[in-house]
This record gives C-alpha cells, structure tokens and sequence, in this order.
C-alpha cells in the first residue's frame, strides 16, 4: 500500500515539473477555471494569484508553491501564452500596460521587454504616474523613480499619486495638495532645508528602557515638535495648546489624561523641562500598573508631531499628528491642524468663526469638498443624497442600544480628543442632519479653511482621515472674521521633498 502510495505522489511531483517546462513562449495552452483562484492549462493546475485586466493573470504552481510566479496572457483565439517568469509578480497601479517584477524590475508588455527601476516595489504596491519623454515614471509611495535610474525621496508624512492632468504628479500632506509637472520634478535640484529661527526644533523618545533581559516591551511616547520660541501672546498660547495636546494623549494610553496637571511652558526651555517631568512620570505610573513582580511585558506606546504650517500678521496655524497603540490590530492616529488668531486672541473654531446664521450653508460647502475626497479616495463618484445618507448615519451604531446600560454603550464611541465638543461623544440611533452635523477642528490655510474627521467618524478606519479644504471665496459670506487667500504661502515642492541638512 506505501509503495503505490509512493507511486501516486511520484506521479503528482512529475506532473507539476512538466506544467512548468510547458510554459514556453509562443506555446498557446488551453486554460480552464476551476475557481476564481484555479485553474488548469492543458490539464495542468495552477493556483491563479492576480487578474491584471481582461487578459493578463499571475499564476504559480499547484497546490501551495508562492515561487515562481507565472505571467501568462489570454489572446484572442482563447489561447493562453506565457510571457514571464519571476520571484514575485504583481499589478502597478494606474496601468495595465506595465507589470511589477522581483520588487525592482519592471515588464513592458506592449515591447516585451524588462528594465530596472531604482526603487523597490516588494513592500508595498507601485504607482504609474505617466511618461516623461517617452519614458515611464513610477513611485512607491516614499519615493518617485524615473526610468533614466534619477530618484527624488518625498517627506515621511507626505505621498504622491497620479494627478488629474496628464504629465503631472498630485503631492498630498495632510490637507496640503500641490500638482507638479513630471519635467519639473526631474529637473528639481536637492537642496538644503531652510532653518526657522523663530521656532525649536525638539525631539526625544521617552520609551521605558528595559532593565533586564526579562522585561519585553514597547512602551512610552515619543515627539518630534516645532515649539514655538518667541514670547507673543500667540507663541505662549500654541505651546500651551501643544503641552496640553502631548499630555492628554500621552497619559490617556495610562489612563490618566485627567489626573496630571498641566505644567510650565512659558518659554521653550520650561516647555521641554515640563516634557522630561513628563517622561519620568509616564514610566512610573506604567511600571505601578502593569509591572508583575520584577518584570515588564508590554506594548503601549504613543508618537507625537506636530510641525508649523503658517505665520503671518493674522494667525498661526499648526499641525498636530498623534499615533497611539493601546492594543488591537492597529495604532490609532488623530491628526488635525489648529490655528491661533492674532486679531481676536483665540484659538480658531466653528462657533467663534462662522456665523450662526449661515452655519447650515456652511456644512454643505464643507460636505461638497469632503465629498470630492471621499469619491478621489474611492475612484468613482458618488450620488449626493447617497453621500449625505452614509456620512450622517455612519456613526450610529447597528445595534440596539435600549437594552444596553451606559458602560456597554460607551464602547462604541471612538475616543478623541474633539469627541466632547463635537457632537460624537455619545452613541445614538439618530443620524445628522444638517442642522447639526459636527464641524470639528476648524482651522486657517492660505488656501482654505479646513474641518479635520479623524478614522472611523466618517468611513471605516482604512479610509483614513478627512481634512476638506473650503476655498475662502465659497465661504467668504459665512466667516465672522475675514480670512484670505495667501499666495505667498501656498505649499511649495520643497515642503513635500526630504532636503539635505546642514
């Protein structure tokens, strides 16, 4: 019985060595699909990994082999032929024409032919962003490589994608878009980032060093700020905002955002000495908690930025950008910008900013704007009033909450910091409306005012944050406090590029 047994997989192991030597160029084999994920050609299995338009598949052999991967083609006369073999194959974005080969390489299908590319594609997918001079041009997200082998690195927090004009490259920063021509960036000279003398650049980590060799953890905060130096009026409030900020999401991983008081920041130098005060505290209400004997295993960390967008005469406006993890399948991020104004000694925000008469027409300039990020981020357009019903409803839960206590009910309100004043502080059946739709984190750009939507209060937490940017001429009417446009201090390409450092 073994040796039959041994005979029947001898048999198998042949048969999947001749599919692979019958994948020859210019050889057209039969294919049929068991599943969406199998087939055959010529009676051969294969498993199919990747569907790259109507024609092209990845596929590897049968049952469990990830390598090689196969790039075969469907003609027109229901043949398939095989055209590449590679480690691993896979789609790029914004083309059927080009294929990802070995993280590196890329395969013309239209020449039949494969060329180098100086960035790797292995760890995440690549984007086509066009042709310049006749030659394609392709980004992984942290860096764009042109063909001719010239690289350009974009900033830690910013990425790029394919704009809506031929030749031309979308850069994102948060909020901040700016279109840039593919000749431009190619010509564009490296250069060295310019010092603001007006602000402390400051960063430290104040993560728990283990103290045995027993003791496994990541645990504590990190920050990477722009403290503001000066001693204006405006300067003292923003480092006493961003104090606050950095406390309240640093000792909420503990519990304990409530309980610290909040310390000296009158100049940069007490902000800082404040912050280690922090640090030293951080690390024993941690180790009080959730030590065991002499021991530490733990995983609950935060990192904080928070980086100047813009100074003028009139405001200042900032940038904070949270990540904390406090256990589950993901951190959890809250970005949002803030802006001081000078003229009327106060934070910015809806009720001081917009009139209460026009605050409804305000909302759906706001959900217009949001509405063309939710249908670029998705690639297709969306129906208004089916817009409209998911972004008011989505935040209302898909249970029944009359038999739910106020414990149980808690639960499905996603902390944030806005969560109190902005209208998702507690769980409701009833959606919004447009009388009462949250406006949250309303701040000032050159280009626009701006409403910050952290994950999860608009769309599922993969869909990210949304920052929609109203113009100020299609608000202008709504505004208390005149707000322009400030060209001057529009984004520029050298913000959305790493430079070199002095």
């Amino acid at each position: 019985m073994d040796k039959r047994l041994s005979s029947v997989l001898l048999f198998f192991t042949l048969l999947v060595t001749v599919s692979c030597n019958n994948l020859k160029k210019g050889v057209g084999l039969r294919g049929v699909f068991l599943e969406d994920d199998l087939m055959t050609l010529d009676g051969d299995t294969f498993n199919v990994g990747e569907k790259i338009g109507d024609s092209l598949l990845v596929i590897w052999d049968y049952p469990d082999k990830y390598e090689p991967n196969y790039l075969i083609r469907k003609k027109r006369n229901g043949f398939y032929y095989f055209q590449q073999k590679a480690r691993s194959i896979s789609s790029i974005d914004n083309t059927l024409r080009f294929v990802s080969m070995n993280g590196n390489e890329v395969y013309d299908t239209e020449k039949d032919s494969l060329f180098t590319i100086p960035c790797d594609g292995s760890s995440c997918y690549l984007l086509y962003l066009g042709q310049l001079d006749g030659q394609p041009v392709f980004t992984n997200q942290d860096t764009i490589c042109f063909s001719d082998g010239r690289c350009v690195a974009l900033q830690n927090d910013a990425y790029c994608k394919a704009a809506a004009t031929d030749g031309y490259v979308c850069f994102v920063m948060g909020a901040r878009r700016l279109d840039v021509s593919l000749d431009t960036l190619h010509r564009f000279m490296r250069q060295y980032e310019e010092t603001d003398s007006s602000i402390e650049k400051f960063s430290k980590s104040y993560y728990i060093q283990s103290r045995s060799e027993y003791e496994n953890m990541k645990a504590g905060f990190y920050v990477d700020l722009d403290i503001p130096k000066g001693d204006s009026e405006a300067d003292r409030a923003v480092r006493e905002w961003m104090l606050k900020s950095i406390k309240d999401d640093a000792f909420s991983l503990l519990g304990y955002e409530q309980d610290i008081p909040l310390g000296k920041s009158a100049t940069a130098e007490d902000f800082i000495a404040t912050l280690d005060g922090y640090g030293t505290l951080w690390e024993k209400l941690c180790r009080n908690d959730y030590q065991v004997e002499d021991t530490l295993n733990l995983s609950l960390f935060g990192d904080m930025t928070v980086r100047k967008i813009v100074d003028c005469d009139d405001y200042t406006t900032y940038r904070y950008n949270a990540s904390l993890y406090e256990g589950g399948l993901h951190e959890m991020p809250r970005s949002y910008y803030i802006t001081y104004d000078k003229r009327r000694h106060v934070f910015v925000n809806a009720s001081n900013t917009i009139k209460p008469s026009m605050v409804k027409l305000f909302r759906k300039e706001v959900l217009k704007n949001m509405q063309k990020q939710y249908s670029d981020n998705f690639g297709d357009e969306s129906v208004w009033n089916d817009y409209l019903r998911l972004v008011f409803s989505f935040h209302c839960p898909i249970v029944d909450l009359e038999s739910m206590d106020d414990v149980m009910s808690s639960f499905l309100v996603h902390q944030y910091s806005c969560d109190e004043w902005s209208g998702w502080d507690s769980a409701s059946m009833k959606p919004f409306t447009m009388d009462d739709f949250p406006l949250p984190h309303l701040a000032i750009l050159p280009e626009g005012i701006v409403v910050t939507y952290h994950p999860y209060q608009i769309e599922c937490f993969a869909s990210g944050e949304f920052n929609p940017v109203v113009p100020f001429d299609s608000v202008s009417q709504c505004l208390s406090c005149e707000y322009h446009s400030q060209p001057k201090m529009l984004p520029k390409l050298e913000q959305f590029l790493k430079l070199k450092r002095r």
